[in-house]
């Protein structure tokens, strides 16, 4: 094993470039660089062999997910360090899954390990710390809760968008456009960032007065149509839809359509076919 100090330094300069991005059975797709063709100034391994996990939730060869493994690709390029990127077979996954899918890359004792937020891994993520392992995590907690990290955080770096605040943002831009009926439509319900964007959109909509309903879609767009198609049906009223995942966004603007009414639409993560449909 390398130094603690030497990991250290690698992985809190990897993950903002990185982030700024199961069960048994996983995937991994592998990354790494020949340290000769580092393009970042200096030599921040110190000479070693550097290997950081990248603890994803979906396939790399579209979506969101292809973004962040890119993204950890590329920095580990720059940075001359290895980057795994491993994810579970059938795309399927929950708290209890996901945790075990880190307990088996503490078990290969790579330098870093990168986890992505969907729910309390705090337990997990300090038995990786205690067992030598640096952790890094996205995403960054809300402003509203937490202004400044702590410096005895367990996490050498915490980054990523403040997702309250982007369900707080568009649930104000739908009603300042005159909404008054808003639907949040949680494209994995067992992701917490996702839960997050949520709450802060049924937060500014209690605030101001207006209905707010929580209703759960699917990652795969016509299974999300198929579920808000009846629903827009049943709910005349409803006058804005927000989809806190990129790949059942379009699944929204199907049902817009179906139901032949006009209906404000948003979401996240800026993928190529959501440009399309924007422009």
């Amino acid at each position: 094993m390398h130094s603690l100090k030497t990991r250290l330094t690698a992985i809190g300069l990897a993950v903002p470039l990185v982030l700024g991005m199961a069960g048994s059975a996983m995937a991994q797709e592998d990354g790494g660089s020949n340290p000769a063709s580092c393009s970042y100034p200096g030599d921040l391994t110190g000479g070693k062999s550097l290997v950081i996990v990248i603890e994803g939730l979906g396939d790399p060869s579209s979506g969101f997910f292809r973004t962040l493994n890119n993204g950890a690709q590329q920095a580990a390029k720059d940075l001359c360090v290895e980057a795994r990127y491993i994810y579970p077979q059938g795309g399927s996954f929950d708290l209890a899954s996901y945790t075990q899918q880190i307990e088996q890359s503490m078990a290969a004792q790579p330098d870093g390990i990168v986890i992505l937020g969907i729910g309390p891994l705090d337990d997990v993520a300090q038995r990786a710390v205690d067992a030598g392992i640096a952790v890094g995590f996205q995403p960054a907690p809300s402003v509203k809760d937490q202004a400044l990290r702590a410096p005895d955080d367990i996490y050498v770096s915490r980054v990523g968008a403040d997702e309250y605040a982007g369900g707080a943002m568009a649930a104000n831009r739908f009603i300042t456009d005159g909404a008054k009926s808003l639907v949040c439509v949680q494209q994995d319900p067992a992701d917490g960032t996702q839960s997050m964007r949520c709450q802060g959109m049924q937060d500014v909509a209690a605030e101001a007065g207006v209905d707010y309903e929580l209703v759960a879609g699917s990652p795969d767009p016509g299974q999300t149509a198929s579920i808000l198609e009846p629903f827009l049906r049943a709910n005349p009223e409803v006058d804005a839809l927000l989809a806190t995942g990129g790949s059942s966004a379009p699944g929204l603007v199907t049902a817009k359509n179906a139901a032949g009414r006009e209906i404000f639409t948003g979401g996240f993560d800026v993928l190529p076919n959501l440009v399309e449909l924007i422009q």
